[in-house]
């Protein structure tokens, strides 16, 4: 049967983990999707990227995340497939052919929000953390920071609360550094944008035991890969789908929102 979390531990496995998280050999370093509504779904570390000299590990299941949001709810999607030796979240736009095919896609379909998918490890204090580089990244649609913390808090406060995590927002992550995908998309674009960071527990639906990504140097202090080892060996699918519904309803909210227009 085809479940939704088949096709996500398919995709990953097939697309995202080969060659130690750097993607096939023969897959380009993006993948784009056409879609059918103004919302553009982003995934700039599927795989492996490099950042400061250093391999930096990749955010597993962001790329199948974003995808299969694609898939359901005819959004457009830029997702790395392979490395190459950049960091689309940290490169200067002029040296980033990831966020020029994105701003080119963003003007070609009218896309009206941009959402950035991340992933953070299990140790982080917070289970989801939204980015709006402090309202700055959203001031073409100012009232969406506000929807969208009542459906993630409406969502996730449930799983919050029993994994002892938090729901931030504008935190550590808010997408503040003028490089990073959602604030470029801002400030060249002129649409809104949104980081989202999850957890490996909204993220990792299981089907890949053993196996996390790697970096250099690692991604994970000794107390930090214990952590992100149970999460994985005990992976929570209640917590995947109500995150992916999540991501979903922020998705739906762009055409509604025109419809009122």
């Amino acid at each position: 049967m085809d479940t939704f979390f088949d096709r996500l531990i398919q995709c990953e496995k097939t697309r995202f983990t080969a060659n130690e998280y750097r993607g096939r050999a023969d897959a380009p370093p993006f993948t784009i999707v056409e879609g059918s509504i103004p919302v553009l779904v982003s995934a700039p570390h599927a795989v492996t990227h490099f950042r400061e000299g250093r391999v930096k590990a990749s955010e597993d299941f962001t790329g199948p995340i974003a995808l299969e949001l694609a898939r359901a709810t005819g959004a457009h999607a830029i997702v790395a497939t392979r490395f190459d030796g950049a960091d689309p979240n940290a490169d200067p736009f002029e040296a980033s052919a990831y966020k020029q095919a994105l701003a080119e896609q963003v003007g070609r379909f009218g896309i009206g929000l941009v959402i950035d998918i991340h992933g953070m490890v299990t140790v982080s204090p917070a289970i989801i953390a939204v980015g709006t580089g402090d309202g700055a990244n959203i001031s073409q649609w100012p009232e969406l920071g506000v929807l969208v913390m009542e459906i993630v808090e409406s969502r996730l406060a449930p799983f919050a609360e029993r994994y002892g995590k938090q729901i931030v927002f504008d935190g550590r992550y808010a997408a503040r550094d003028e490089n990073t995908v959602a604030a470029t998309t801002a400030r060249l674009c002129g649409v809104a944008a949104l980081q989202v960071e999850l957890s490996t527990l909204l993220r990792y639906p299981g089907g890949i035991m053993g196996r996390t990504p790697r970096g250099e140097p690692s991604p994970f202090s000794r107390s930090a890969l214990s952590a992100e080892l149970s999460a994985r060996l005990n992976p929570d699918r209640a917590v995947v789908e109500a995150a992916f519904e999540t991501l979903e309803a922020i998705v739906r909210l762009v055409p509604r929102h025109r419809a009122s227009q």
